[in-house]
């Protein structure tokens, strides 16, 4: 196991907004992290190097990557790790990229190894496919396009031959047609470097392009995690269901739009029992009593749903 995240909570002052959360990743594998912006996905992935602002922290847990827990290294051994073997490429390409510095300057702080610098920036920009640029040492970041930044941003990430890569929200702010050339070069490059991916998402769509494991998670807490196989084929908690039955499908285009009603809770104000109860459609009253615990839906797929049985055999009905 290359990393293993155990019962992980994170605070803003008093407000827990990361509640206990369970995720491993092995070599090579690429687990999805789904969510509705503001349920903790990006709070989880700062935390696995300590990069969260001083006003949060983390009150408890482990965060065990090579079998050494992150959260008791000092500051040098925090810095041994970050963009080393663990980088990060966020949602926005131009606010990550320092604008007063040229794109080879940049990958070349990424590399491991500093001499032979040029024939190692080339052979990276040439593996995200910017060939355009190999041997244009003056181009700044404001020269390239946002999809061309995203490419430099990973090309970056993957200089220093890290284990694990973070992806969050990597292609929110790019069309629909440069999202899946990038979607492509990610996968490419796992297979090729066999990288371990957490690719943080509110989409559906493109985590189940690119995952082999997801985690759903709603108001701090993972609610559903499995195979992505065992999950599209039988979700096993109501959010999930809503979340799919969300997509825009071709197929049923002439059908209303089946959003879920609601909005997810704040940290400040969580309801009693179950987190999703307000906006549930299949909710009872025993949903009130307490919040469940992670429960098998079948063999390595979890949900946190106290009628997950009546959701595994299909018989779950309207209360």
């Amino acid at each position: 196991m290359l990393l293993q995240i155990k019962n992980l909570k994170v605070g803003y002052g008093n407000i827990e907004v990361v509640r206990g959360v369970d995720l491993n990743i092995d070599k090579g594998e690429c687990v999805g992290l789904i969510g509705e912006s503001g349920c903790g996905k990006t709070t989880v992935g700062l935390s696995i190097t300590k990069l969260i602002p001083e006003r949060r922290g983390i009150t408890s847990g482990e965060i065990l990557f090579e079998d050494r827990d992150i959260l008791k290294l000092n500051p040098e051994e925090l810095r041994n790790i970050r963009s080393k073997k663990i980088s990060y490429v966020f949602q926005e390409p131009f606010s990550s990229l320092n604008p007063v510095f040229t794109i080879y300057e940049q990958i070349k702080e990424s590399l491991e190894e500093k001499d032979n610098s040029d024939s190692q920036i080339a052979e990276i920009l040439k593996s995200v496919g910017l060939e355009k640029i190999i041997g244009r040492k003056n181009v700044y970041p404001h020269e390239l396009s946002g999809g061309m930044q995203q490419r430099a941003m990973i090309g970056m990430a993957v200089a220093s031959k890290p284990s694990l890569v973070v992806l969050d929200e990597p292609t929110t702010a790019l069309d629909v047609t440069i999202q899946r050339q990038i979607l492509e070069l990610i996968m490419e490059l796992k297979n090729k470097m066999n990288l371990s991916i957490l690719f943080i998402s509110h989409d559906l769509r493109i985590v189940f392009s690119i995952a082999d494991k997801i985690g759903i998670m709603y108001a701090g807490k993972i609610v559903e995690y499995g195979l992505k196989e065992k999950i599209i084929s039988n979700p096993g908690h109501p959010y999930t269901m809503g979340l799919m039955d969300s997509i825009p499908s071709f197929e049923h285009r002439k059908k209303l739009f089946n959003a879920i009603g609601g909005k997810a809770p704040l940290f400040s104000d969580l309801p009693i029992g179950c987190k999703f109860y307000p906006r549930c459609k299949f909710r009872i009253d025993k949903c009130l009593e307490k919040e469940p615990e992670l429960e098998n839906v079948s063999s390595g797929h979890v949900s946190r749903c106290i009628r997950i049985k009546d959701m595994h055999y299909g018989v779950i009905k309207n209360k």
